[in-house]
């Protein structure tokens, strides 16, 4: 009896598999510009791809990808020697001015994703979502961007467009990659996937959490492989041909560790444009002194200075910046390089400036400091340090990344910003553009005196 059970169950299985193809799905997302960790993702790839036929495998980036690389060429160039089938951009990808935005996409071998992006200067630049073939299953790929930045509608708004589209072409299997985690503001992954379940595997970003693999609905596989290019994701979907369904979805997250070797293939045709990037990053800008120093978070500093040229770029009376500390001194003699300067200043954010009263000002500061128990500290620069008993209303400056609400965090400001009574001007002049600018044939003297931070030309 046992004999004939166990010839059935393998009769069975076999039966089940015996028209069965795999999609080799690779995925990685929030590498945030580290050459060095796509370096050795490179070798995982290159070993995975003598597991597979070619046309079985798909690779898909999940967005905040080119940041932190001087205006992200390079890291395009990396996706494009890997073969990156899609690439979803995110959030960080606005860094950029627009102009250089629409080039990197424009740069990309595969087809840029964003759905739910709707600037009529990057319209053609980049799809909704896109058909691959791969080992005869047919495999929908659509891309959503990070919501709630300037030119983008709701995920949802943008799926209900689409949708229809998508199901007319008749995929065998649909994905969906997005830069956002399972939750957001007025986001669950659960209640969207339950408004379309058809969705068989989304890939998420944004939120540099790992999930190797998880149920979220009937027949909804979830996965987000990390961050900084710690890992490379690896979904299998066994399908049916026959019966024109998945029969299942295993994933995990490969690591790449201390002895991962980099691709030397790849490393030998990006040489040449690394030595350029660190020529550039070595680029003397000027010399600064630090007096009294040596027991500040080097933050402090950092953004006092960006304050003190935001007044001198702007006319502001008050420059407010947010930055969490960095660990390290400055002090004495310092030579300041263009890396420096990129480090300090990350982002492509350029200076914005509100009119407000002293009421309004004061609830605003406080929306930002409450941040500060999170490790994230608010630093205030003056022009005039009694401002408010020489004027009624004040010219303060922030970056464009807290006046559009630094992700949530200020949503007061925000909305301030949205008031044309506070008359909001920005300068589209990048804020490290302007430092760089300002600080060459310059020697500044920075100051600790008695935890003041006094800023003077020597």
């Amino acid at each position: 009896m046992l004999k004939k059970l166990c010839l059935f169950l393998l009769f069975f299985y076999i039966g089940l598999h015996l028209y069965a193809v795999q999609l080799a799905v690779f995925n990685t997302t929030d590498l945030h510009g580290r050459i060095s960790g796509i370096l050795k993702i490179a070798s995982l790839i290159e070993q995975q791809r003598k597991l597979y036929p070619p046309d079985s495998m798909l690779l898909i980036d999940c967005g905040d990808t080119v940041q932190g690389t001087f205006q992200g060429e390079l890291m395009v160039k990396c996706l494009n020697y890997l073969k990156y089938d899609a690439w979803v951009i995110g959030n960080h990808e606005f860094d950029y001015p627009l102009k250089v935005v629409k080039k990197r996409m424009q740069e990309f071998s595969g087809t840029v994703l964003a759905a739910n992006l709707r600037n009529p200067y990057l319209a053609k630049s980049h799809s909704s979502w896109k058909m691959f073939t791969k080992n005869g299953i047919k495999v929908a790929v659509i891309g959503l961007t990070k919501s709630g930045m300037s030119g983008t509608i709701p995920f949802d708004a943008a799926l209900e467009r689409i949708m229809p589209e998508v199901r007319a072409k008749k995929p065998n299997v649909i994905i969906l990659g997005q830069h956002e985690g399972m939750y957001a503001k007025g986001f669950s992954i659960y209640k969207f996937i339950a408004k379309y379940p058809e969705i068989d595997l989304v890939l998420g970003g944004h939120t540099h959490v790992k999930i190797p693999g998880q149920k979220i609905g009937a027949n909804t596989w979830y996965f987000q492989s990390g961050k900084h290019a710690a890992g490379l994701g690896k979904i299998i979907i066994d399908y049916d041909e026959k019966n024109n369904k998945i029969i299942k979805i295993n994933s995990e997250i490969i690591p790449v560790k201390e002895d991962t070797p980099v691709d030397k293939k790849m490393l030998a045709r990006i040489k040449p444009e690394l030595e350029r990037i660190k020529a550039l990053g070595e680029q003397k800008i000027t010399t600064m002194i630090f007096k009294n120093t040596e027991k500040l978070d080097s933050s402090i500093p950092e953004q006092k200075i960006i304050g003190y040229v935001m007044l001198k770029q702007t006319g502001a009376d008050v420059a407010v910046r947010n930055s969490y500390p960095s660990n390290y001194k400055l002090f004495g003699t310092v030579k300041i390089n263009l890396k420096r300067l990129y480090y300090w200043c990350r982002y492509n954010n350029t200076a914005c400036t509100l009119t407000l009263d002293k009421a309004l000002y004061q609830k605003i500061i406080a929306e930002q400091k409450k941040w500060q128990k999170k490790n994230y500290q608010t630093i205030i620069t003056y022009a005039d340090k009694n401002l408010f008993k020489k004027k009624d209303r004040v010219v303060a400056a922030f970056s464009s990344y807290a006046i559009y609400g630094a992700g949530g965090k200020f949503p007061l400001l925000r909305k301030t910003a949205q008031n044309p009574k506070y008359m909001l001007k920005n300068n589209n002049i990048i804020i490290r553009d302007s430092l760089k600018d300002y600080l060459k044939e310059k020697e500044l003297i920075v100051t600790n005196r008695n935890g003041e931070i006094i800023i003077s030309q020597k």
